[in-house]
C-alpha cells in the first residue's frame, strides 16, 4: 500500500497547473479537521498480490473523494475533471515498483447535507522491480 500512496502523492505534488491548483489539499485516509473546501481524500479499497511467471505484481483499488461546500457543483466538477486529467492512465512513480496502468472504473457525484462528494475509483496495477 505504501508504494501506491507514494506514487499518488508524487503525482499530485508534481502537478503545478491542474488538481493542485483547484483543491486545498489531497490527504490519505482522512482530511485534517480544519481543512478548507474544496479538498480531496484518497483511500485504499483493496490490495491483491499477483504473480505471472517470475514477476510480482500488486493490484489495487483506490478511491478518491473530492469534497466542496458550495451551493453549486461547479467547483467540485472542475476538481473532478482535474483529478481525471492527472490520474487517468497515468504512470505513478514509487520506490521499487513500476506502474503498469491506472484505470478509472467508477465515478459518482452526491450531495449530503451541504457538502458535495465526488467519488472516483481507480484500478492500479504495479510491477515490482
Amino acid at each position: 500500500m505504501q508504494v501506491l500512496f507514494e506514487g499518488i502523492w508524487n503525482k499530485y505534488d508534481g502537478d503545478t497547473t491542474g488538481l493542485k491548483t483547484v483543491i486545498t489539499g489531497l490527504h490519505p485516509n482522512e482530511a485534517p479537521q480544519e481543512s478548507a473546501y474544496p479538498y480531496g481524500v484518497y483511500y485504499l479499497i483493496s490490495d491483491v498480490p499477483s504473480w505471472t511467471f517470475d514477476k510480482d505484481f500488486e493490484e489495487y483499488l483506490i478511491q478518491f473523494n473530492l469534497f466542496d461546500d458550495d451551493s453549486s457543483s461547479a467547483d467540485v466538477n472542475t476538481a473532478e475533471s482535474s483529478l481525471t486529467t492527472l490520474y487517468d492512465w497515468t504512470t505513478l512513480t514509487s520506490s521499487g515498483y513500476t506502474n503498469v496502468y491506472m484505470k478509472r472504473e467508477f465515478s459518482n457525484l452526491t450531495r449530503e447535507e451541504d457538502v458535495w462528494n465526488y467519488m472516483t475509483q481507480y484500478r492500479v496495477f504495479m510491477e515490482k522491480n
